[in-house]
């Protein structure tokens, strides 16, 4: 080893040190954006479920602390009832985040699509919250219903809020018209005339993101949700190909996402927000990475770090 090597080595080290304690230090990051490169664009925040962090996924209570923290974005999850109503929930059973288990206790599995509306609206969606989260308890938790799609409109209409819906079809193979329920609503409501501003279409299933492509204005903006399991042994120019034919963006599992694969997206003029992204360190990283924006249960923390105007290209070191 020659003495430029030598002296090379630790300096490269200190370096390297120097980065990775700028980039990880989670409550006092002051990078400033390269000169090399202009300040990016906004980063898009995605109220994952609502600020779910904070208060009880899909309920009213969580949508407003979103629309309170500035999130670009509320995701809504859907299911649909017994009487075609369409509901925010995630999950296609009750059992986790109501107490349907007490209310209706001989009708296992507590699938949403067996219960009506006006049974579901018997349920308490909050009280669950408050005993798994005690330190964001609060007492009105326990007043919360689940929500119907058009009442979180009327609702947001009463805010007059400039947050947008950013809406997924659940499971909509078990749902049948389930994309046409959901367009109806949204037309009465004119919020497809309103185009992307205020409305964008996601889900896992490709089936229906291609039905939405044909009943939605052309410039409604369709988003593939990929998870780890669909992607395994498959080969991501072809992945990312097929989802260019109909969608405008992907929404991959964050453990996913790479710069290779950030890259390749944004050749095919593909949007990347990944999910669920929930600590600064996550977000630094999924920052550095170049995605587009970020689903987050704590969307307070992603619209702090925009304020202090990171750029993907600012956070990679250069040797």
């Amino acid at each position: 080893m020659n003495k430029a090597t030598i002296v090379a080595i630790p300096l490269l080290l200190v370096l390297l040190a120097s980065y990775a304690s700028n980039l990880w230090a989670a409550d006092d990051v002051k990078q400033k954006p390269s000169t090399r490169h202009p300040a990016s664009q906004h980063i898009t925040v995605v109220a994952h479920r609502g600020a779910s962090g904070y208060a009880p996924e899909h309920t009213l209570s969580a949508y407003k602390k979103a629309l309170e923290m500035k999130a670009d974005y509320i995701e809504l999850d859907l299911h649909m009832t017994k009487d075609g109503e369409l509901v925010a929930i995630h999950d296609a059973t009750l059992a986790r985040t109501t107490n349907v288990e007490q209310v209706y206790p001989n009708r296992a599995p507590w699938r949403v699509r067996d219960f009506t509306l006006a049974e579901i609206k018997r349920l308490d969606a909050g009280t669950w919250f408050n005993k798994m989260f005690p330190q964001y308890a609060n007492k009105q938790y326990r007043k919360e219903k689940i929500p119907t799609l058009q009442e979180v409109i009327d609702w947001l209409a009463r805010s007059r809020s400039k947050t947008a819906l950013y809406i997924e079809t659940k499971d909509p193979n078990i749902y049948p018209g389930m994309e046409e329920k959901l367009v109806g609503i949204l037309k009465k409501n004119r919020y497809l005339y309103l185009q992307k501003s205020k409305v964008i279409f996601q889900s896992f299933s490709e089936a229906s993101l291609r039905k939405l492509q044909k009943i939605v204005p052309h410039d409604i903006p369709l988003i593939q949700l990929y998870s780890p399991a669909m992607l395994k042994g498959q080969n991501l120019d072809d992945v990312l190909d097929r989802a260019a034919e109909y969608a405008e963006g992907v929404a991959p599992d964050q453990s996913l996402v790479t710069l290779e694969f950030v890259q390749k997206a944004h050749k095919r003029h593909l949007v990347v927000y990944p999910y669920t992204v929930n600590t600064k360190e996550e977000m630094l990283k999924q920052l550095s990475l170049g995605v587009d924006g970020m689903f987050t249960d704590y969307p307070d923390q992603l619209v702090e770090l925009n304020k202090k105007k990171f750029t993907a290209k600012s956070l990679v070191p250069i040797f």
